[in-house]
């Protein structure tokens, strides 16, 4: 009789604990969503997350709430990256990692939908290049496959520098000439216009992060709002420049608010237009200071069909990031 051979099944994370909140770059233990990560071989991983129910940012949409909040999952992810990098690459914990690139495809947008439970997300993760400079890691970059509650949700590439931390903060002050102020030194009520939060659909105003928004035709323009530094899942710790998750929030709300144009264009019900981000691509190529204005300008991305928007960002006359977001 001849023996059957059963290939092994594939590691699977568990999800019964966070990870610690050190290994991800966050403060608050409420802001950890990765559970674990485990490597399978060279430069592979296969890492979990748990998607919580009820959250003050990633839950807070209008409508929304039937389903977890993509931003959620690129969070996840970018935790997943920084543990992988950590535990998996042996990267000092002495390090400050900076996204220069991102990009989400959810492929299958039925995936989001919320059960009873917590989410459960893998990422099967992948180290597509390393580079390298004095014989230390200088950057990263990772691609993942991506699976909710055991049904596949998409695809994600995230492209990271690693500086040691001592050494980036010696960057920084040398590109400004003076000392640089953290989220946590700045005023965070200044005055302004903020956008109304139900327009970009929220229902917490520390959520809305746009000023003084200004329709020109089919575009727009705004300010990147300081209101968002005490917000603490956008700066859970004292960043000193504006990070990728926030440029990527201000898209999506940009995309929002041209959508509902669109839909009031043609005629639809307000509450139509698209509103689920399907893709997100962002590129950031300088830091943003806190203490200065950033200007956000965004319009529909030419040939890239229905629900498609481009924002770029602007300090000073040099571009600080782009991205491009898709809604539907």
């Amino acid at each position: 009789m001849e023996t059957q051979v059963l290939e092994a099944p594939p590691e699977a994370p568990g999800y019964d604990r966070t990870v610690s909140r050190a290994l991800v770059h966050r403060w608050a233990l409420s802001e950890v969503f990765l559970t674990d990560s485990v490597s399978v071989g060279d430069g592979l991983f296969v890492a979990g997350a748990q998607l919580p129910l009820t959250h003050g940012y990633f839950r807070d949409h209008i409508p929304g709430r039937r389903h977890h909040d993509p931003l959620l999952v690129l969070e996840s992810c970018r935790q997943a990256v920084t543990y992988a990098s950590h535990v998996h690459e042996g990267v000092p914990a002495d390090t400050t990692f900076m996204v220069t690139s991102w990009t989400l495809d959810i492929a299958d947008p039925a995936a989001l939908k919320c059960g009873e439970r917590p989410g459960e997300l893998r990422m099967d993760g992948e180290v597509t290049d390393r580079r390298r400079r004095g014989g230390r890691l200088r950057g990263l970059a990772f691609a993942m496959d991506l699976t909710l509650d055991g049904r596949p949700l998409g695809r994600l590439t995230m492209d990271t520098n690693c500086t040691p931390t001592d050494q980036y903060h010696a960057l920084r002050r040398m590109q400004r000439g003076t000392a640089v102020p953290t989220a946590f030194d700045l005023p965070a009520d200044p005055a302004g216009e903020p956008v109304e939060p139900a327009l970009v659909c929220r229902l917490d105003s520390a959520n809305a992060v746009l000023d003084a928004v200004r329709r020109q035709g089919a575009a727009l323009t705004a300010r990147l709002s300081p209101r968002t530094y005490r917000n603490r899942s956008m700066y859970d710790h004292p960043y000193d420049h504006v990070p990728a998750m926030v440029f990527s929030e201000a898209a999506r709300q940009c995309g929002l608010l041209l959508g509902a144009d669109a839909s009031a264009v043609t005629g639809s019900p307000p509450d139509s237009g698209p509103r689920r981000v399907l893709r997100l691509h962002g590129s950031f190529v300088k830091f943003a200071e806190l203490d200065a204005e950033v200007l956000l300008s965004a319009a529909p991305e030419d040939g890239a069909g229905p629900g498609a928007f481009r924002m770029a960002a602007v300090q000073g006359d040099e571009t600080v990031a782009e991205v491009r977001v898709t809604l539907g």
